[in-house]
């Protein structure tokens, strides 16, 4: 017998040979089409970015989507203009929403999470036996409580165990369902879902010092409110995410202490909470509805002794498959798939008034509805409210009282004005961030008799305060 050396080669077959040459050939083939395929699909992706119209906005995000960027060598060489052309295909992707919705709806069918729903962004959790500390303003040592506030006190003390009684059915409901999206505690309540933002503190400084020296620099005859309006979250938080967010009573009173007198500060946290099992906010949007901002208006008529309609008077109108801003700020598919009924109240003498919208400048005025027809209502009926923030808005009604009101606010005001046509002659509506005047002189050449400042409480403790004091001074 022949030996053969351990290191010698072992001989292959024919077979062998032949199969790995058809593996080779096999494997090639698969390259080859695979290749193919890509060149194909990509080529089609190409085809569709070129061929389709480009998004221009997101209803989804609630904002414009980006712009192509207009050329220069400064920004060419600096590096500025091709990531901006970057920024515009990325941002104008064709057919944009809808596989975003796509997107966050595979998401909810295979229980997938983003890292935002579990790094709870923007919420921090808040020591509740610690006292949240209130700087004191530039001013705080010469203020007083405002008449109102002490008038107010007595009512506060009797109301507070009503208050906290109706708050057990609603904040203290017990520990709900819930998941967190981007800092926004979503729950599941009554076998709805609830997107609720939640308010970590603030001073409200700037706020204060706005309007206080509002009230220095007005007329002693004009009348200055106060009306801040609570997040949702002030009654809708279960009790197992409760450290997450503060008493925003607490900031309200807080606020209301350091204004000045002669300005009326009104409670509507205390107002609000009586009417917490009706439907007085949004569950898929971040503002109040028609009737939460109902009871807001019937507070503050009753403060300034006016004349105020009961809601009986008023036509009822309804827009189903409404779903709002908290789909955008979630990304949540339960959002998306629970959609509500957004509700809005037109006064009886609506036929009687003629609305003025005009520029940020109080120039180029036209005249249309102050309810209006929006398009794409299942997502921007909050629009309705006179089509939007960046206006100035004058009411001219049928009443003769000589009372002319200013309402400075955020988007929170925009469901006000439509209540009070009935108790003054002219409103005026001016959004703190979209205001170009000096307020002051404003007021004063159009014989304004009251002033009121209502905005949601993020508003009156964040940066957006800091807009109040500018229109004073600009």
């Amino acid at each position: 017998m022949e030996n053969k050396r351990p290191d010698q080669p072992k001989q292959r077959t024919k077979a062998q040979s032949y199969n790995r040459v058809k593996r080779k050939y096999i494997a090639e083939f698969v390259c080859t089409i695979s290749v193919f395929i890509f060149i194909i699909v990509f080529g089609l992706i190409s085809l569709f970015l070129i061929l389709f119209p480009r998004s221009t906005e997101s209803q989804i995000e609630k904002r414009k989507l980006a712009t192509f960027p207009q050329f220069s060598l400064n920004s060419y060489f600096s590096g500025e203009f091709t990531k901006n052309v970057a920024e515009f295909y990325d941002d104008t992707v064709p057919f944009r929403d809808s596989f975003k919705t796509a997107g966050y709806n595979f998401k909810g069918i295979f229980g997938l999470h983003t890292e935002d729903e579990v790094k709870m962004v923007g919420v921090k959790g808040i020591d509740k036996n610690k006292p949240q500390p209130v700087e004191a303003s530039k001013n705080e040592t010469s203020q007083k409580p405002s008449e109102a506030s002490k008038a107010d006190e007595t009512s506060k003390q009797e109301s507070q165990s009503s208050k906290e009684e109706s708050k057990n059915e609603t904040s203290q409901m017990g520990e709900a369902e819930y998941t967190v999206e981007n800092g926004i505690i979503v729950v599941k309540h009554n076998g709805h879902y609830r997107a609720l933002e939640l308010l970590g503190g603030g001073t409200g400084n700037s706020y204060v010092d706005a309007l206080n020296s509002f009230r220095k620099d007005l007329n002693d005859n004009v009348r200055i409110y106060s009306m801040i309006a609570p997040l949702a979250s002030e009654y809708y938080t279960p009790s197992n995410y409760s450290e997450y967010t503060v008493s925003q009573k607490e900031v309200f009173d807080s606020i209301a202490s350091r204004l000045d007198d002669g300005i009326t500060s009104i409670d509507i946290d205390t107002v609000l909470s009586y009417h917490t099992n009706e439907d007085i906010y949004f569950r898929t949007d971040h503002h109040w509805t028609g009737l939460g901002a109902y009871y807001a208006a019937q507070k503050f008529a009753e403060t300034a002794g006016l004349d105020f309609k009961d809601l009986s008077t008023y036509q009822k109108h309804d827009i189903e498959g409404f779903v709002g801003t908290m789909y955008a700020f979630t990304q949540d598919p339960n959002i998306n798939n629970d959609p509500e009924t957004f509700t809005y109240y037109t006064p009886s003498n609506l036929d009687q008034c003629v609305t003025e919208h005009y520029d940020t400048d109080f120039t180029n005025m036209s005249e249309w509805d102050f309810f209006c027809d929006v398009g794409d209502p299942q997502h921007n009926a909050y629009l309705t409210f006179m089509g939007g923030d960046e206006q100035i808005v004058r009411v001219k009604t049928n009443v003769k009282n000589g009372k002319k009101l200013i309402i400075v606010k955020d988007s929170y005001g925009n469901a006000i004005p439509g209540y009070l046509f009935g108790s003054y002659e002219e409103i005026y509506v001016a959004d703190m961030r979209y205001f170009d005047l000096n307020l002051v002189d404003f007021i004063e050449d159009q014989g304004i008799t009251d002033l009121l400042f209502t905005m949601v409480v993020y508003s009156a403790v964040g940066d957006n305060a800091e807009k109040l004091e500018t229109l004073r001074t600009q």
